[in-house]
Protein backbone atom coordinates (compact mmCIF):
# COMPACT_ATOMS: atom_id res chain seq x y z
CA UNK A 1 0.00 0.00 0.00
CA UNK A 2 1.06 3.53 -0.59
CA UNK A 3 -0.41 6.12 1.54
CA UNK A 4 0.40 9.14 4.08
CA UNK A 5 1.12 8.16 7.41
CA UNK A 6 1.44 10.20 10.83
CA UNK A 7 2.88 8.97 14.06
CA UNK A 8 2.06 10.94 16.58
CA UNK A 9 4.50 10.72 19.72
CA UNK A 10 5.30 12.64 23.25
CA UNK A 11 9.05 10.92 22.21
CA UNK A 12 8.92 8.46 24.97
CA UNK A 13 11.33 5.96 23.02
CA UNK A 14 9.93 2.49 23.43
CA UNK A 15 6.39 3.65 22.67
CA UNK A 16 7.48 5.64 19.70
CA UNK A 17 9.33 2.33 18.22
CA UNK A 18 6.45 0.48 18.63
CA UNK A 19 4.88 3.32 16.06
CA UNK A 20 7.61 3.19 14.00
CA UNK A 21 7.90 -0.60 13.79
CA UNK A 22 3.98 -1.07 12.40
CA UNK A 23 4.47 2.00 10.11
CA UNK A 24 7.58 0.54 8.98
CA UNK A 25 5.81 -2.82 8.76
CA UNK A 26 2.72 -1.33 6.11
CA UNK A 27 5.77 -0.45 4.07
CA UNK A 28 4.04 3.42 4.26
CA UNK A 29 5.02 6.95 3.66
CA UNK A 30 5.36 8.49 7.62
CA UNK A 31 5.65 11.47 9.45
CA UNK A 32 7.08 11.54 12.69
CA UNK A 33 5.80 14.15 15.00
CA UNK A 34 6.81 15.25 18.18
CA UNK A 35 3.70 16.22 20.17
CA UNK A 36 3.49 16.50 24.29
CA UNK A 37 -0.27 16.62 24.56
CA UNK A 38 -1.92 19.03 26.66
CA UNK A 39 -2.05 17.68 30.27
CA UNK A 40 -6.05 17.94 30.22
CA UNK A 41 -6.09 16.09 27.25
CA UNK A 42 -3.71 13.30 28.85
CA UNK A 43 -5.33 13.37 31.93
CA UNK A 44 -9.01 13.18 29.80
CA UNK A 45 -8.47 11.45 26.50
CA UNK A 46 -12.59 12.20 25.53
CA UNK A 47 -12.35 15.61 25.71
CA UNK A 48 -10.81 15.13 22.05
CA UNK A 49 -14.31 14.50 21.14
CA UNK A 50 -14.77 17.92 21.46
CA UNK A 51 -11.66 20.11 21.69
CA UNK A 52 -8.98 19.99 19.17
CA UNK A 53 -5.38 21.65 20.41
CA UNK A 54 -4.38 24.25 18.17
CA UNK A 55 -0.70 22.24 17.59
CA UNK A 56 -2.72 19.67 16.02
CA UNK A 57 -5.29 22.11 14.06
CA UNK A 58 -1.97 23.50 12.28
CA UNK A 59 -0.44 20.31 11.15
CA UNK A 60 -3.30 19.27 9.71
CA UNK A 61 -3.81 22.44 7.79
CA UNK A 62 0.04 22.51 6.83
CA UNK A 63 0.98 19.20 5.82
CA UNK A 64 -1.03 16.45 3.50
CA UNK A 65 -3.70 14.76 5.46
CA UNK A 66 -2.69 11.65 6.72
CA UNK A 67 -5.19 8.44 5.69
CA UNK A 68 -3.57 5.89 9.10
CA UNK A 69 -2.42 7.63 12.29
CA UNK A 70 -0.87 5.79 14.61
CA UNK A 71 -0.39 6.29 18.80
CA UNK A 72 1.30 4.48 21.15
CA UNK A 73 0.27 4.43 24.94
CA UNK A 74 -2.70 5.82 27.01
CA UNK A 75 -1.35 9.36 27.26
CA UNK A 76 -1.41 9.53 23.27
CA UNK A 77 -5.21 8.09 23.25
CA UNK A 78 -6.80 11.67 23.35
CA UNK A 79 -4.39 13.16 20.01
CA UNK A 80 -5.99 9.92 18.29
CA UNK A 81 -9.35 10.41 19.11
CA UNK A 82 -9.37 14.49 18.62
CA UNK A 83 -7.76 13.57 14.98
CA UNK A 84 -10.11 11.02 14.90
CA UNK A 85 -13.58 13.74 15.53
CA UNK A 86 -12.37 15.86 12.64
CA UNK A 87 -10.70 13.56 10.17
CA UNK A 88 -13.97 11.32 10.62
CA UNK A 89 -13.83 8.23 7.54
CA UNK A 90 -11.21 9.68 6.22
CA UNK A 91 -8.70 7.91 8.69
CA UNK A 92 -7.83 5.07 10.18
CA UNK A 93 -6.61 5.26 13.97
CA UNK A 94 -4.04 2.45 15.48
CA UNK A 95 -3.44 2.66 19.01
CA UNK A 96 -0.59 0.26 20.26
CA UNK A 97 -1.47 -0.41 23.80
CA UNK A 98 -4.67 -0.56 26.34
CA UNK A 99 -5.97 3.04 26.49
CA UNK A 100 -8.07 2.05 29.34
CA UNK A 101 -10.88 3.52 27.47
CA UNK A 102 -14.36 2.17 25.28
CA UNK A 103 -12.27 0.11 22.63
CA UNK A 104 -14.83 2.08 19.87
CA UNK A 105 -12.89 5.78 20.12
CA UNK A 106 -10.50 3.56 17.82
CA UNK A 107 -10.25 1.67 14.37
CA UNK A 108 -8.15 -0.96 15.33
CA UNK A 109 -6.00 -1.84 18.71
CA UNK A 110 -2.84 -3.93 19.25
CA UNK A 111 -2.55 -4.27 22.65
CA UNK A 112 -0.06 -7.09 24.57
CA UNK A 113 -1.91 -10.31 24.99
CA UNK A 114 -1.29 -10.68 28.66
CA UNK A 115 -3.47 -7.75 29.11
CA UNK A 116 -6.44 -9.77 28.39
CA UNK A 117 -8.23 -6.88 26.72
CA UNK A 118 -10.03 -8.64 23.36
CA UNK A 119 -12.90 -6.83 21.03
CA UNK A 120 -13.75 -7.08 17.29
CA UNK A 121 -11.36 -4.33 16.79
CA UNK A 122 -8.17 -5.68 18.69
CA UNK A 123 -4.97 -7.33 17.26
CA UNK A 124 -3.42 -9.29 20.59
CA UNK A 125 0.39 -9.29 20.35
CA UNK A 126 2.91 -11.13 22.19
CA UNK A 127 5.05 -8.47 23.69
CA UNK A 128 5.97 -4.83 21.42
CA UNK A 129 6.56 -5.15 18.07
CA UNK A 130 10.22 -3.92 17.23
CA UNK A 131 11.48 -1.99 14.45
CA UNK A 132 14.48 -4.23 13.67
CA UNK A 133 15.75 -7.80 13.32
CA UNK A 134 18.63 -10.07 12.91
CA UNK A 135 19.38 -8.23 8.93
CA UNK A 136 19.19 -4.53 10.12
CA UNK A 137 21.57 -5.24 12.73
CA UNK A 138 24.45 -7.01 10.48
CA UNK A 139 23.79 -4.36 8.07
CA UNK A 140 24.65 -1.75 10.79
CA UNK A 141 28.02 0.28 9.31
CA UNK A 142 30.94 -0.65 11.17
CA UNK A 143 31.68 2.19 13.75
CA UNK A 144 33.56 2.51 17.26
CA UNK A 145 32.03 0.18 18.95
CA UNK A 146 34.28 -2.42 17.50
CA UNK A 147 36.62 -0.57 19.08
CA UNK A 148 34.42 -1.87 22.54
CA UNK A 149 34.50 -5.47 21.75
CA UNK A 150 38.16 -6.28 23.71
CA UNK A 151 37.00 -9.50 24.15
CA UNK A 152 36.14 -12.71 22.50
CA UNK A 153 32.81 -12.45 24.07
CA UNK A 154 30.68 -8.99 24.74
CA UNK A 155 27.77 -9.50 27.45
CA UNK A 156 25.04 -6.49 27.15
CA UNK A 157 23.31 -5.92 30.35
CA UNK A 158 19.95 -3.89 30.23
CA UNK A 159 18.85 -1.67 32.94
CA UNK A 160 15.19 -0.40 33.88
CA UNK A 161 14.62 0.75 36.88
CA UNK A 162 11.62 2.25 38.91
CA UNK A 163 8.17 2.24 37.36
CA UNK A 164 4.06 2.99 38.91
CA UNK A 165 4.41 -1.03 39.76
CA UNK A 166 7.40 -1.64 41.49
CA UNK A 167 10.50 0.10 42.83
CA UNK A 168 13.51 -2.20 43.08
CA UNK A 169 15.52 -1.97 46.38
CA UNK A 170 19.20 -1.37 46.57
CA UNK A 171 19.85 -4.92 48.07
CA UNK A 172 18.45 -6.02 44.71
CA UNK A 173 20.87 -3.73 42.36
CA UNK A 174 23.33 -5.26 44.67
CA UNK A 175 22.62 -8.55 44.13
CA UNK A 176 21.82 -8.26 40.17
CA UNK A 177 25.09 -6.42 39.82
CA UNK A 178 26.82 -9.68 41.64
CA UNK A 179 25.62 -12.00 39.50
CA UNK A 180 26.17 -10.19 36.34
CA UNK A 181 30.14 -10.13 37.70
CA UNK A 182 30.05 -14.22 37.88
CA UNK A 183 28.71 -14.31 34.13
CA UNK A 184 30.94 -11.85 32.93
CA UNK A 185 34.09 -13.48 34.66
CA UNK A 186 33.20 -17.09 34.06
CA UNK A 187 33.37 -15.91 29.97
CA UNK A 188 36.48 -13.69 30.38
CA UNK A 189 33.58 -11.06 29.08
CA UNK A 190 33.67 -7.59 28.50
CA UNK A 191 30.38 -6.30 30.06
CA UNK A 192 28.15 -3.22 28.08
CA UNK A 193 25.74 -1.51 30.67
CA UNK A 194 23.11 0.75 29.02
CA UNK A 195 21.04 2.19 31.72
CA UNK A 196 17.37 3.91 31.29
CA UNK A 197 16.09 7.06 32.53
CA UNK A 198 13.93 5.13 34.83
CA UNK A 199 17.30 3.19 36.58
CA UNK A 200 17.84 5.91 39.41
CA UNK A 201 21.62 7.44 40.27
CA UNK A 202 21.67 5.36 43.81
CA UNK A 203 21.34 1.99 41.37
CA UNK A 204 24.07 3.49 39.03
CA UNK A 205 26.14 3.89 42.17
CA UNK A 206 25.92 0.76 43.31
CA UNK A 207 26.41 -1.08 39.72
CA UNK A 208 29.62 1.28 39.24
CA UNK A 209 31.26 0.34 42.38
CA UNK A 210 30.62 -3.30 42.10
CA UNK A 211 31.94 -3.80 38.90
CA UNK A 212 35.20 -1.66 39.64
CA UNK A 213 35.96 -3.54 42.45
CA UNK A 214 35.70 -7.01 40.29
CA UNK A 215 35.74 -6.37 36.65
CA UNK A 216 38.88 -4.86 34.65
CA UNK A 217 36.98 -4.30 31.53
CA UNK A 218 33.69 -2.99 31.42
CA UNK A 219 31.68 0.55 30.19
CA UNK A 220 28.34 1.94 31.46
CA UNK A 221 26.32 4.09 28.73
CA UNK A 222 23.95 7.09 30.68
CA UNK A 223 21.08 8.01 29.62
CA UNK A 224 22.65 11.75 28.89
CA UNK A 225 25.11 9.94 26.32
CA UNK A 226 23.96 8.91 22.93
CA UNK A 227 22.06 6.07 22.99
CA UNK A 228 24.34 3.15 21.74
CA UNK A 229 20.97 1.04 21.22
CA UNK A 230 20.20 -0.83 19.14
CA UNK A 231 23.70 -0.68 17.26
CA UNK A 232 25.49 -1.93 19.61
CA UNK A 233 23.80 -5.05 19.43
CA UNK A 234 26.25 -6.43 16.29
CA UNK A 235 29.20 -6.56 18.81
CA UNK A 236 27.36 -8.53 21.54
CA UNK A 237 27.11 -12.22 22.22
CA UNK A 238 24.67 -12.14 25.50
CA UNK A 239 22.00 -10.03 26.48
CA UNK A 240 20.64 -9.51 30.28
CA UNK A 241 17.91 -7.44 30.39
CA UNK A 242 15.78 -6.51 33.80
CA UNK A 243 12.27 -7.91 33.85
CA UNK A 244 10.63 -4.51 34.08
CA UNK A 245 10.49 -3.62 30.34
CA UNK A 246 8.20 -5.54 28.01
CA UNK A 247 9.90 -3.68 25.36
CA UNK A 248 13.51 -4.26 26.24
CA UNK A 249 12.40 -7.97 26.15
CA UNK A 250 10.46 -8.27 23.17
CA UNK A 251 12.66 -6.40 21.06
CA UNK A 252 16.35 -8.81 22.18
CA UNK A 253 13.46 -11.66 21.52
CA UNK A 254 13.35 -10.56 18.00
CA UNK A 255 16.81 -11.40 17.86
CA UNK A 256 18.81 -14.54 17.61
CA UNK A 257 21.07 -13.16 20.62
CA UNK A 258 21.08 -15.21 23.68
CA UNK A 259 18.56 -13.51 25.52
CA UNK A 260 18.78 -13.92 29.84
CA UNK A 261 15.65 -12.15 32.30
CA UNK A 262 17.71 -10.71 35.38
CA UNK A 263 13.50 -10.68 37.94
CA UNK A 264 13.11 -7.74 40.23
CA UNK A 265 11.14 -8.91 43.39
CA UNK A 266 7.40 -7.64 43.57
CA UNK A 267 7.31 -8.37 39.83
CA UNK A 268 3.59 -7.06 37.84
CA UNK A 269 2.02 -10.39 37.36
CA UNK A 270 0.98 -9.79 33.92
CA UNK A 271 4.96 -9.27 32.78
CA UNK A 272 5.63 -11.95 35.03
CA UNK A 273 3.25 -14.39 33.08
CA UNK A 274 4.45 -12.55 29.63
CA UNK A 275 8.03 -13.66 30.46
CA UNK A 276 7.09 -17.83 31.97
CA UNK A 277 5.31 -17.59 28.03
CA UNK A 278 8.14 -16.95 26.47
CA UNK A 279 10.54 -19.24 29.03
CA UNK A 280 7.76 -22.14 27.34
CA UNK A 281 8.87 -21.32 24.11
CA UNK A 282 12.46 -21.40 24.46
CA UNK A 283 12.71 -17.34 23.80
CA UNK A 284 14.65 -16.69 26.88
CA UNK A 285 15.97 -17.96 30.04
CA UNK A 286 15.89 -16.72 33.66
CA UNK A 287 19.32 -15.59 34.70
CA UNK A 288 21.06 -16.91 37.44
CA UNK A 289 24.62 -15.83 37.10
CA UNK A 290 25.54 -18.15 34.24
CA UNK A 291 25.56 -17.10 30.59
CA UNK A 292 25.25 -19.85 27.64
CA UNK A 293 24.64 -20.44 24.12
CA UNK A 294 21.08 -22.06 23.69
CA UNK A 295 18.85 -23.26 20.75
CA UNK A 296 16.91 -20.24 20.76
CA UNK A 297 13.59 -19.27 19.34
CA UNK A 298 12.70 -15.73 17.99
CA UNK A 299 9.65 -14.37 18.58
CA UNK A 300 7.59 -13.32 15.94
CA UNK A 301 5.45 -10.94 16.80
CA UNK A 302 5.88 -8.72 13.96
CA UNK A 303 5.27 -11.24 11.09
CA UNK A 304 1.62 -12.39 13.53
CA UNK A 305 1.07 -8.83 14.01
CA UNK A 306 1.25 -7.33 10.27
CA UNK A 307 -0.56 -10.13 8.95
CA UNK A 308 -3.26 -9.72 11.44
CA UNK A 309 -3.30 -5.72 10.72
CA UNK A 310 -3.23 -6.13 6.72
CA UNK A 311 -6.10 -9.24 6.59
CA UNK A 312 -8.40 -6.64 9.47
CA UNK A 313 -7.90 -3.46 6.84
CA UNK A 314 -8.00 -5.50 3.77
CA UNK A 315 -4.56 -3.98 2.96
CA UNK A 316 -2.66 -6.20 0.07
Amino acid sequence: MNTETWILSDSTKGMENQSIALAKMLKNNFKLIHYDPPYFLKKFPMLGKIYTPYFLRQKLLSNLQPSIIITTGKRMAGTSIALKSILKSNVKTIHIQNPKLSLKNFDLLLIPEHDRIKGKNVIQTKGALSFFDDKYINKTKETSFNEIKTNNNTVLLMMGGNSKRIKPQNNEYYDLSTKVIKGVKNLDAKLIVAVSRRTPNKAIKILQSNFSKHLRDFKIFFPSEKNPYPHILKIIDYVIVTSDSVNMISEIANLSKPLFISHFSNENKKISKFISNLKELNVVRDYDGNLYKFEKNKLQTNKNCILQVNKFFGFQ
